[in-house]
């Protein structure tokens, strides 16, 4: 049988920093594990892809979305024979920044736009961090 998902990501900006979070090893394995990330995940069956992101962003970080301005990247992040997902990533900004982690995520951290001169391994994040940047 054939699978396509739809996964949401937010790439979450408050004067001037960015939500980064580290991945952790029992929730993303072994070759995952510190990887810079931004929270998200994937959309439930019959579930709006903006009403998974705010449920995903909750999950993750305890924090509600207050607003939700743009799409920033639509791209498939995955495509075999069997299973095909694409990613929605969203330009957000949450109504108060204190984070509770999750298990997914090991570490987070707020970076300020201007200090990241560094590269993604998920380079659709970076793609992402580079269109607000300009």
């Amino acid at each position: 049988m054939k699978e396509f998902q739809i996964g949401v990501k937010a790439l979450i900006v408050d004067n001037g920093n960015i939500l980064l979070m580290k991945r952790s090893k029992k929730y993303h394995g072994a070759s995952l594990e510190g990887v810079l990330d931004i929270p998200g995940g994937r959309i439930n069956f019959g579930e709006e892809p903006i009403d998974g992101l705010r449920r995903e962003i909750k999950e993750e970080t305890g924090m509600e979305l207050d607003n939700i301005k743009r799409i920033l990247d639509a791209s498939t992040i995955f495509k075999d024979e069997k299973r095909h997902i694409v990613r929605i990533t969203y330009l957000c900004s949450v109504k108060d920044t204190n984070v509770v982690m999750s298990e997914e995520h090991t570490e987070i951290q707020w970076t300020p736009l201007e200090k990241i001169d560094f590269e993604f391994k998920d380079k659709l994040i970076g793609k992402c961090v580079k269109l607000i940047s300009t």
